[in-house]
Order: C-alpha cells, then sequence, then structure tokens
C-alpha cells in the first residue's frame, strides 16, 4: 500500500507534493498472474490541494513480460499509464458510491495506480508491429522462415458462391 501525508498540502489552497519512487508490484498488489512486471514500477507525479478535492496526476509505467498474440514469441514491453483522479474528504456531501476518499491527513493512492497499469496493458500485445505470425497450415513462424503454404481458404457457408467468380 502507498500511502502519501497531505497534511502540509492541506493547509495551503494550491499547495502540492510531487511524487517520484519506484515500487515492487508487491506494494501496488499486482499478483504475478494479473500482470507479470520485470522489475520495479516507476511512478511520477504529483498530489494536489484543489479546494475541496485532491488531485492526483501521476504517470505509472513498467517492464512487463507479454506474449506476441500472432507469433506466440515471450518479449518484455514498457507499459505506462497516465492517472488522473479526485480524492474526497471522508463524510464529504453529494460524492459519488465509487469515489476515492481518505481520511485525516493520509490518502491511500494505491488503488488508483493500480488500475491504471492493469488497464493500460492492450488486450492483443504484438512482438513487433509487423509481425507475420504463424502459418495456420504448417505451424512455421513466418518472421523467421516464410513458406509457401496455400492459406486461402473459402468459408464453408459460402462456398456456393464461389461458382460466380470467373477467373
Amino acid at each position: 500500500m502507498i500511502k502519501v501525508n497531505v497534511a502540509e498540502i492541506k493547509r495551503h489552497l494550491t499547495g502540492k507534493k510531487l511524487l517520484q519512487f519506484d515500487v515492487e508490484p508487491s506494494e501496488l498488489d499486482i499478483a504475478e498472474t494479473e500482470l507479470p512486471v520485470e522489475g520495479a514500477i516507476h511512478i511520477s507525479g504529483e498530489i494536489s490541494n484543489v479546494g475541496d478535492v485532491l488531485l492526483l496526476k501521476a504517470r505509472v509505467g513498467a517492464a512487463v513480460n507479454r506474449v506476441c498474440s500472432r507469433c506466440l514469441k515471450e518479449f518484455t514491453a514498457e507499459s505506462s499509464a497516465d492517472v488522473l483522479e479526485k480524492f474526497y474528504p471522508s463524510g464529504s456531501q453529494g460524492v459519488e458510491n465509487d469515489a476515492y476518499v481518505y481520511e485525516a491527513d493520509i490518502v491511500d493512492i494505491t488503488e488508483p495506480l493500480r488500475e491504471s497499469l492493469l488497464l493500460a496493458e492492450p488486450l492483443r500485445a504484438l512482438c513487433k508491429e509487423d509481425c507475420l505470425g504463424i502459418c495456420p497450415v504448417c505451424g512455421a513462424d513466418r518472421n523467421v522462415h516464410p513458406c509457401s503454404c496455400d492459406t486461402s481458404t473459402i468459408d464453408p457457408r459460402l462456398a456456393a458462391l464461389k461458382q460466380f467468380i470467373k477467373y
């Protein structure tokens, strides 16, 4: 858990505190199965007093081990996310149920940092933008050895339409 003492910045209307540190994935409650992080997670930003709320502006980044969606090779790539969250004092009126709140002078910034890093992970990771992937016929990695397999298949539901195509 990452807790920040905001007593000093609450005293000033425009007070802010700079954040710059590295943490282990376990400190953000990130398990290896959720996100296989390689090394430390880098956090930089600030938490500032903007009147009735505290505003967290930060950037979180880490090297993440991934598997390419096309060729199935393992690789490591940088993952980063911008965090912009408001923290309300506990007991504030008109605050939504899912809003972040803090008590006394301690703000726990763990959850917004964790969520942002997890949501920044792509659904389909590619080792490189022009990855050719695996041949669906012979299974060869087309990035290493181009194959001459015939990969033109026709959807069986549309096979009857093939008779209309004249070569």
